[in-house]
């Protein structure tokens, strides 16, 4: 265990003295984990609900424990965050170092309970960062949510809910930065697995050009094994693939090139995107856009001429 708490120490016989050892760290009070590992917001979470039975880990917290995507200023503060419900007129804190404690009303529906953990719904922990996030930065947070794939394609990604959920939770919600989800809900779409493809497709349409599909399969003749693109545009033929860290592994290197022929065998045209291609900003006629931008509307327009 990363972090444990003096009671349950002391439960099993260890000693006050031990808990004081040089080897130990106190990252709150009545918590202690060894001085050699790594600060872990869920582990200490954990152990905090141990102390806090009423709490509800929350906010980056619960990004964390769901596994959802958070920019790096968000991602990397170690704290723990959780949440108190203050109702009938009580006023419930949380003061301790490492944490920050929300005081908020939190109806049950809000609360999803999976064994020793009490965490807040990833409807819920949407709403409660809209405040700290750009617009694009929740929607990458919204597609994260609802991410899905009825076509088949292989995801590490779970589907956590649905855009109807999301928009039915903010619908009625009366919380700092709910105008501010509503607008990013607009722009959510099922289908995206991960950051990049998603401030992609947002940096497309912010160009304008049109928004391309996701879900897409296509087939080549033979009934070879499917191709999906990451983002497809039907009418051009145009599949785009953003290639991560990963691809630069050998037998990942061989799909794509196996991808790339199927792709072409289908009748499509491939457009591959880096990392680079994103972050790199150059002149478009919308104004600074990124590389990737630029790419891909020239194989539209080439794909346009080809196919009349």
């Amino acid at each position: 265990m990363a972090s444990f708490t003096v009671d349950q120490a002391l439960d099993l016989g260890v000693t006050i003295g031990r808990l004081r050892g040089d080897d130990l760290v106190a990252p709150s009070r009545s918590l202690r984990r060894r001085s050699t590992t790594q600060p872990d917001p869920l582990a200490d979470a954990r152990s905090l609900l141990a102390l806090h039975g009423d709490a509800v880990v929350s906010h980056q917290t619960a990004a964390l424990w769901w596994q959802l995507p958070l920019p790096l200023r968000l991602a990397g503060d170690r704290r723990v965050h959780l949440s108190l419900s203050a109702t009938d007129g009580a006023t419930p804190h949380i003061r301790r170092r490492g944490v920050v404690a929300h005081r908020t009303r939190l109806p049950p529906e809000d609360v999803r309970r999976v064994g020793r953990w009490t965490v807040s719904t990833p409807e819920r922990t949407f709403l409660d960062l809209a405040p700290l996030l750009a617009e694009d930065e929740l929607v990458i947070l919204g597609d994260a949510i609802v991410c899905a794939h009825p076509g088949g394609r292989p995801s590490t990604r779970r589907t956590l809910s649905t855009p109807e959920r999301l928009v039915e939770r903010c619908a009625d919600a009366h919380v700092r930065g709910v105008r501010a989800a509503r607008a990013a809900l607009a722009l959510v779409r099922v289908g995206s697995d991960s950051a990049p493809e998603t401030q992609l497709r947002l940096d497309l349409v912010r160009a304008g050009l049109p928004e391309p599909a996701l879900n897409v399969v296509l087939v080549a003749p033979g009934g070879r094994r499917p191709v999906f693109p990451d983002l497809a545009f039907r009418r051009h033929r145009v599949s785009v693939q953003y290639d991560g860290a990963h691809h630069a592994d050998p037998h990942q290197h061989r799909l794509d090139i196996e991808r790339a022929d199927l792709t072409a065998a289908a009748g499509w045209v491939e457009v591959r995107i880096s990392a680079d291609d994103l972050r790199v900003q150059v002149r478009h006629r919308s104004g600074p856009a990124s590389r990737a931008v630029v790419k891909i509307e020239a194989a539209l327009r080439a794909q346009a001429a080809r196919l009349g």
